[in-house]
């Protein structure tokens, strides 16, 4: 492949026009700004898409499956990316004074929906080495179960290594 020479090129007319020793300086300039604009606006609108994508909600996260239990409910859910314990604590609070009038109640709390999905759906179906990739994502559970008296949040520091363990 022939580089192109210097004189005359594409790069000389932008860099003389990006510092004005040009006659065409302002309208090229004007183009070089437009593009920036554009392409700063398109990264914001594909990083706010991202958000939408994981679709977390005012409680601060996303349901991703739930089903029945006796007396209460299973459910799996994705909060952002890599949250922080603090932010699990706050988790944990909510889920509590949100289920915490159920008799059984077990919340799966993951960073990654896709990953809730395929925990969810399990290693037979998923196979075992994407299932243990998945649960790789699980960052807390919390259970209610009133008959044996349980009511928790673990949360983990790697599954299933828990860092710390709240007891309600």
């Amino acid at each position: 492949m022939r580089e192109k020479t210097i004189d005359g090129s594409w790069r000389d007319r932008v860099a003389s026009a990006l510092v004005g020793r040009s006659a065409g300086a302002p309208a090229l300039r004007r183009r070089f700004l437009l593009w920036v604009a554009a392409g700063t606006g398109a990264l914001a609108a594909g990083a706010l898409a991202g958000l939408r994508v994981l679709g977390v909600d005012a409680r601060g996260y996303r349901e991703v499956a739930r089903w029945p239990l006796p007396g209460g409910e299973g459910l799996f859910i994705a909060t952002g990316p890599e949250p922080t314990v603090e932010g699990l604590r706050a988790l944990g609070e909510a889920l509590r004074r949100e289920y915490g009038d159920r008799d059984n109640v077990v919340v799966m709390v993951f960073d990654d929906p896709e990953a809730a999905r395929r925990a969810h759906r399990g290693s037979r179906v998923v196979g075992e080495e994407r299932f243990q990739t998945a649960l790789a994502h699980q960052r807390a559970m919390y259970i209610r179960h009133r008959a044996r008296g349980v009511h928790s949040l673990t949360i983990y520091e790697a599954y299933p290594a828990p860092r710390e363990v709240i007891r309600y």
